[in-house]
């Protein structure tokens, strides 16, 4: 029984340890224009619900590009310093010991700090015709993990968007549309996503594993301005 065991976690261990070479223009999307607008970015800003008990952004990059169709698409990234579910129960125990802290399995996969995405199409119009983002499907925070669910909203909207935090791992809940100007809500400056903070915090990696993941972004956002 040991002799299986230990090829197992042999077996698990050199499959998670796999490496494979990334080409980092593989999902490149043609017929894009990156673009740098801080007037745009800051006009389709969604907003978030101010005090979750997972705490508040710190900071928002974006990425911009326009399309062969004159529609603009545009990805705000929320930066967080750390994630940690500090819920009690044996789950999130083990969360905060192997992968938040600990061993820190978060940062290995990772990188430093917490990114998650929102993001936009908008029609030459300045409609907001399609909204992306990622929420907790059936969210627990006794259990160890939280499974993300990718939602997409087809429909119409009016800026601002507002959304609020919903889990440990700070993903997102919509609340509305066409927000009124209220203190109830952090209005942090977005700022360009440059190339060298794109590389110190390993959005794309150069070499991919278990242990060694591409953070979430949209294909169109390999293409940058200088």
């Amino acid at each position: 029984m040991k002799y299986f065991i230990s090829i197992l976690f042999i077996f698990v261990f050199s499959y998670c340890s796999s490496v494979q070479v990334v080409d980092k223009n593989a999902d490149t999307v043609l017929g894009f224009t990156p673009i740098k607008d801080d007037e745009l970015a800051n006009r389709y800003l969604p907003l978030l619900e101010i005090g979750s008990e997972y705490g508040d952004p710190f900071a928002i990059y974006y990425r911009a590009s326009r399309d062969s169709e004159g529609n603009t698409h545009i990805t705000y990234h929320y930066f967080w310093e750390k994630e940690e579910n500090t819920s009690s129960g044996m789950g999130p125990f083990f969360s905060r010991n192997i992968y938040t802290g600990g061993l820190k399995l978060q940062k290995t996969m990772f990188g430093k700090g917490d990114i998650e995405l929102v993001s936009f199409m908008i029609d030459s119009y300045g409609r907001i015709l399609q909204v992306e983002y990622e929420t907790a499907e059936n969210y627990d925070p006794s259990k160890f993990g939280v499974k993300h669910k990718h939602m997409e909203r087809k429909e119409q909207h009016k800026e601002p968007l507002v959304f609020k935090v919903m889990s440990w791992n700070h993903l997102f809940d919509y609340v509305g549309d066409n927000a009124s100007n209220s203190s109830n809500y952090i209005r942090l400056k977005p700022s360009y996503f440059t190339q060298k903070l794109w590389e110190e915090y390993e959005m794309v990696k150069q070499e991919e594993s278990f242990f060694s993941r591409s953070r979430a972004h949209k294909p169109y956002e390999k293409e940058f301005v200088e």
